[in-house]
């Protein structure tokens, strides 16, 4: 035990605080310890000090109070750590020192025991507050000695001992505490509170127990009784809590002396019944709280003296109409509050409420009404909410609600109402909200007349078929309407255009068809609409004209067109799930002036996402369990406020990079939360950068896919399981198929026996992953005889041919395939397998020759694979295998020759590393010496997997042929015997085998002699060498001239092997004009451009849609006169809309026609092939042509473009004239700034939509397939 200044446990709460107290003398301060934290006392008064300790004198540790300051504190509040679980104790006299000191707390303390001196000294505490919160102990309670109150602390006004697991307290332990007001003993275990001596019964006539109590809280104990006369001492007590406790029975005088109670709380107990003189002294009582009990029976009378009772709650019990009579509330005048919700009360009798006429609130929900006598509420003239609620109400008649004249809140929902008298209502003039939702009404009621100041109107889960002429249209007040869940077909213009202050209007899960134009274009209120659950076709003409529109929902309907143009731009809410939509129309390019945020069209029919159907603002945006195949590039860039992207369950197969590309992400900032899982992806080579999106995201520009670790995705190419996890595959797993490939470094691809020319052969499937260090050939079972295919590429790195009838393999039959790894040529009928078939065969790794019928190996078949690592020759009829075979096989791993038919093989000659070997089913030699060397070679080897299945055959008789060998035969026990058994082998005397080399049982000597190396050797393979060198390096650096020449190009700005021609083009205004689509601008302009123009060099640019005022003929072509190099960013967009348009393709005709060398070809995304016409082909194949996603697609435009002088980076300045006066802005034109006329309709087409208007005027474009406006794409 040890002891420091406070504590040497105390926990630091808050720094110390210097802040000087309103009565402390100027220049003084209050030292706190150092644990501790102090402020200024409410009043000023004083310094309230809070410490926060581990324990308090517990065997960690004493405590030593003497550190406090003791003026001026006036309050302290310790707490315990809730962590450990060490008693507390409070030594004698521990506060004395604290002679101010007011109010004591002490939390979380486990404390067991108060002593008599415990708080000896403080003479001005008022306050005294313990909560130990023994019940993590259950075992543990706190004690109270008898007099721990009687010393120093008599003037104490408040006492709370709840939360301490308190079995009983002491008697008469609180009778010197002559002015306590408040005592809380909630939460403890206490069974009896006589100990209290609060009875003035027997006691004598100076103690005086509780003489001043004011609130006595009992609640949450296990008091189950009530005995009479424990509580009268407490004349003065006004407050009363019994809840909680288990309470089941109260004696008849239990409150007997309580003259002053107002509050009494005997809820959440057991009590089935009350005594009928229960409150005959409480007749001060103003609040009554018996709910959630089990009562059944309520004496006649019970409440009839309490004429000051305002709250009375019975909710929650077993009352019926037997007890809730006329006499149960009489002479109650001043109640302001009743519930007797949630009992059985099936009727109410005419005179039930006659004396309550200041009655508030009456709560009688969900009992058994079936009926609302007249006149039954015509005294309750105050009533201002009237709750009827989950009864079994069928009618309402003329007189039901008679007299409620400012009766503000209605409900008589979830009954069974079918008819309301027309005049039900008539005195309920000041009626502001009505619940009628839930009944069998099959008409909106007429009653509805008489209440013209409602405000809001339920008739949700009814029967009503019609609104047509409704009550409620004339309701100017009424802001929230709800109609859900009725039989309401169609919808008129007219219905609402009287309820002008309409903000809210619920018409789901009806069965309305149509609604007419206009509808609701009187209702300029409107702030939500929800359509859900309908059958709507058509909502064109419905919300455009609403301005303060923030929230609709048209989901689960039957649309199959939509358009942004539907809208009005200020929604930020928008669901359109559930219906059959095929693309989020946007006719009139308006994503930018959009507002929506949260935006819904999951569960529809969309095949396809582009940027432009994809609104600016959006926030949230839900694309899931659609039909989209393709998500365009760019779709999400310029999308700054997304957060979250859901596009799980579409039809996705293939993204590229740019299919999720959004903006950069400042580092403040959240990168959105993209859902791509449950689609069909494909792990094509194209699809690898998806792997690593999470990780390689450093320019902050992809998002992050939260479903990344669950996504699957199809290999194109598997020969085991088809489907793998995306973050598990292999690098060399991402194939895509190809017929033929020419690499760009092979230049005979034009003429026969190009080797660098890859062509799959016929009936095969061929794959190569996004470097081409991959390349699968897949031949198997591609009814191949008697031959292997012609031109297996030389570059492939796997080779199928297994399935096939090959019969036999010729020498050097796969010569120049220099990257094979893997070759399968089993189940083939192979029979004989030529010297050096597998020639060149450098790398090969794994051959399969299994399930064949080769018969011999001599030796010189697998010669050059030194790389072999699994060799499967099992399942074939080998007899005989030459023993140098395995000899330059060092790094062979896996060797099967099961079921074959070898006698002798000297298998101990075989390489040890092998970590794998297979043997059985072989018709092995019984002879002694042999099998006894086999046996010593099993015991000093582990990598043989089926020892135990390996036999030795007899020979029949004294003859040392061997019967012929075959599986079933081999298969009978009485067949052979197992060879690695020290009992179970009978070996055979035949001629020793120790140079049998061939199999059979006839001893064979061969000698091989070593042929002498010849003295020239090393010189011919020295000079060999060196002319390979020489070749090799001629022939790389003609292979990569091109390569060359742009690396050079890049970094010293040298042009290698170059003649310029460019000198007469150096006087033109423009280095480069870009033509490209409209949709392709955020490409262009945000890319392309951008690099070129603020690159180093810089370029001076002409950008088709930025600076052209005209696009026709003779403007276009003075752009590409004007420039040195025109470039065609070619794209799927660009020849669906820009290449069909006559101006644009006739002016590039004509003025590339005899310059196709100042042309450079981009190619943006994937260009459909079959798209391409003459002139496009011709195109490519005479000029420049680069791949946008190309590695170096920034230094080979470059190279292509022309030298430039260091053009100055300016911004601002006036921009040029074309010859020919064509103005060049620099500026973005909407896209009817050219002031162009759309087309006349052609006949039998839709008509043609003017350019789109100012959104207050909105009009729905056509349904119109094809685009025939020529102003924009």
């Amino acid at each position: 035990m040890y002891l420091t200044r406070f504590t040497c446990a105390l926990l630091v709460l808050t720094t110390s605080v210097t802040v000087r107290g309103a009565s402390l003398s100027a220049g003084t301060r209050y030292q706190a310890p150092d644990e501790c934290g102090w402020m200024t006392d409410y009043d000023g008064s004083g310094v309230a000090l809070q410490c926060r300790l581990r324990t308090i004198n517990s065997e960690l540790e004493n405590t030593n109070f003497s550190a406090i300051q003791p003026h001026p504190t006036v309050r302290l509040r310790l707490e315990c750590s809730d962590a450990l679980f060490f008693q507390s104790s409070l030594a004698p006299g521990s506060f004395r020192q604290l002679i101010e000191l007011r109010e004591l707390t002490i939390e979380y303390c486990k404390i067991g025991n108060l002593s008599d001196s415990a708080f000896t000294g403080l003479r001005e505490l008022r306050n005294l507050t313990i909560r130990t919160h023994n019940t993590d102990w259950s075992t543990m309670s706190l004690e109270i000695t008898p007099s721990a109150f009687s010393r120093d602390v008599q003037n104490l006004e408040r006492l709370d001992l709840s939360e301490n697991n308190m079995l009983v307290f002491p008697e008469g332990a609180l009778c010197t505490l002559r002015n306590l007001e408040y005592l809380n003993m909630t939460g403890n275990r206490m069974r009896d509170i006589s100990h209290f001596q609060f009875s003035s019964a027997h006691r004598h006539p100076t103690e005086k127990c509780g003489d001043n109590l004011l609130v006595l809280d009992l609640s949450r104990n296990v008091i189950d009784t009530l005995p009479p006369n424990l509580l009268s001492g407490l004349r003065r007590l006004q407050k009363l809590y019994f809840q909680g406790n288990g309470l089941n029975s109260i004696a008849d005088r239990a409150l007997e002396g309580l003259i002053s109670l107002t509050t009494i709380r005997f809820s959440d107990n057991q009590l089935t019944s009350l005594p009928p003189e229960l409150f005959s002294d409480t007749k001060e009582l103003k609040e009554i709280y018996l709910n959630n009990n089990t009562i059944t029976v309520l004496a006649p009378g019970l409440f009839s003296d309490l004429t000051q009772l305002l709250v009375l709650d019975l909710s929650y019990n077993e009352l019926t109409s037997d007890w809730i009579n006329t006499s149960t509330f009489s002479g109650l005048k001043r109640l302001v509050y009743l519930d007797f919700s949630h009992n059985r009360v099936s009727k109410m009798e005419i005179a039930l409420f006659r004396d309550l006429h200041n009655l508030q609130t009456l709560k009688m929900q969900d009992n058994f009404i079936e009926h609302i006598p007249e006149n039954v509420f015509s005294s309750l003239s105050n009533l201002d909410t009237l709750t009827l609620s989950n009864n079994r109400l069928t009618n309402i008649e003329s007189y039901a609600f008679m007299g409620l004249r400012v009766l503000s809140v209605l409900s008589i929902d979830s009954n069974r109402i079918s008819k309301i008298h027309p005049h039900a209502l008539r005195n309920c003039t000041s009626l502001q909200d009505l619940h009628i939702n839930g009944n069998r009404l099959d008409e909106v009621p007429l009653a509805l007349k008489e209440i013209p100041q409602l405000k809001t109107l339920d008739l949700g889960e009814n029967l009503i078929v019609s609104i047509e002429n409704a009550s409620f249209m004339t309701m100017e007040q009424m802001y929230g309407l709800r109609l859900t869940e009725n039989n309401i077909g169609n919808i008129s213009k007219g219905v609402f255009d009287k309820m002008t202050s309409l903000k809210i209007l619920n018409l789901s899960r009806n069965k309305i068809h149509k609604i007419e134009a206009g509808a609701f274009d009187a209702n300029v209120n409107l702030q939500a609409i929800r359509l859900d659950g309908n059958y709507l076709t058509d909502i064109g003409g419905l919300f455009a004209k609403l301005p303060n529109l923030v929230w609709l929902n048209i989901s689960d309907n039957r649309l199959e067109w939509f358009d942004y143009a539907m809208i009005p731009t200020g929604l930020q809410w928008l669901d359109i799930h559930a219906n059959r939509i095929a693309e989020l129309g946007n006719y009139f390019e308006i994503e930018s002036q959009l507002s929506l945020s949260t935006f819904d069209a999951s569960s529809n029919k969309l095949t396809e996402i582009t940027g432009s159907a994809i609104p600016n603002s959006v926030e949230m945006l839900y694309l899931n369990d659609n039909l989209i195949s393709k998500v365009q590039s760019y779709t999400f860039f310029k999308k700054p406020n997304l957060t979250r992207v859901d596009l799980y369950g579409n039809r996705i197969t293939s993204l590229d990079p740019n299919s999720l590309r959004i903006s950069a992400v400042p580092q403040d900032k959240t990168v959105p939360e993209f859902f791509i899982g449950g689609n069909p992806l494909e792990c094509d080579c194209t699809m690898d950068w998806l792997q690593k999106i999470n990780t390689g995201n450093r320019a902050r520009t992809q998002p992050k896919l939260m479903d990344l670790d669950s996504i699957n995705c199809k290999l194109l190419y598997s020969r085991g399981n088809a489907q793998v996890a995306l973050i598990e595959a292999a690098p060399h797993q991402f194939l895509c198929k190809y017929e033929s490939h020419c690499h760009a470094l092979c230049h005979c691809c034009d003429f026969d026996a190009c080797d660098c020319e890859m062509t799959c052969p016929n009936n095969c499937t061929c794959y190569h992953d996004p470097s081409w260090s991959a390349n699968v050939v897949d031949c198997a079972n591609s009814a191949y005889v008697n031959m292997l295919p012609e031109k297996i590429p030389m570059e492939a790195t796997e080779l199928y041919l297994d399935g096939n009838d090959i019969k036999v393999l010729p020498s050097h039959a796969f010569i120049g395939r220099k990257k094979l790894k893997i070759l399968f040529l089993n189940a083939s009928n192979i029979e004989t397998v030529h010297n050096r078939t597998f020639n060149g065969l450098k790398e090969l790794e794994i051959l399969h020759l299994d399930f064949n019928s080769i018969s011999n190996l001599e030796g010189q078949e697998f010669d050059g694979l030194d790389n072999l690592r699994e060799l499967y020759i099992n399942n074939n009829k080998i007899k005989r295998i030459g023993k140098e075979m395995f000899n330059h096989m060092a790094r062979l791993k896996v060797l099967h020759l099961h079921h074959n038919r070898l006698v002798t093989l000297t298998v101990w000659q075989i390489n040890p590393a092998i970590t794998e070997i297979t043997l059985s089913f072989n018709p092995w030699s019984c002879d002694c010496e042999y099998t006894e060397m086999f046996r010593e070679w099993t015991k000093r080897v582990s990598s043989i997997t089926d020892l135990t299945d390996i036999k030795c055959i007899y020979s029949k008789g004294n003859s040392t042929e061997l019967t012929v060998y075959n599986e079933s035969v081999y298969s009978e026990p009485d067949s052979g015997f197992k060879i690695t058994s020290e009992n179970g082998t009978l070996c055979t005397g035949l001629p020793s085998i120790n140079n049998s080399i061939n199999g059979n049982l006839t001893a064979t000597r061969t000698i091989i002699t070593n042929e002498e190396v010849q003295d020239y050797i090393p010189l011919l393979v020295a000079t060999l060498g060196c002319f390979l060198l020489v070749s090799l390096v001629s022939m790389i650096i003609f292979i990569f001239r091109q390569e060359m020449r742009v690396w050079f190009h890049s970094k010293f700005g040298v042009r290698l092997f170059y003649r310029t021609t460019d000198r007469e083009d150096s006087e033109k205004m423009y280095d480069a004009f870009l033509c490209y689509s409209s949709k392709d601008e955020v490409w262009v302009t945000e890319e392309l451009a951008s690099m070129l123009e603020r690159g180093d060099p810089s370029y001076k640019l002409c950008l088709y849609y930025r600076d052209l005022s005209a696009h026709v003929t003779e403007k276009i072509r003075q752009a590409v006169e004007s420039s040195r190099r025109t470039i065609m960013v070619l794209s799927e967009n660009f020849l669906r809309c820009e290449w069909v348009r006559y101006e644009l393709k006739s002016a590039l005709h004509q003025v590339l026609r005899d310059r196709r060398k100042r042309l450079i070809v981009v190619l943006l995304g994937q260009v459909p092939q079959k798209d391409l016409d003459p002139d496009i082909r011709l195109y490519l194949k005479t000029n420049k042509c680069l791949h946008a996603d190309d590695r170096l697609f920034w230094e080979k435009l470059k190279f292509a473009l022309p030298d430039v002088r260091n053009n100055p980076r300016c911004r601002g300045v006036p921009s040029p004239v074309v010859s020919g006066g064509l103005p060049m802005h620099r500026h973005h034109h909407a896209r009817n700034h050219l002031g162009m006329l759309p087309q006349p309709p052609v006949h039998g087409a839709h008509p043609v939509l003017p350019p789109h208007p100012s959104h207050t005027s909105h009009q729905v474009p056509p349904r119109a397939s094809p685009r025939t406006m020529s102003v924009h794409v």
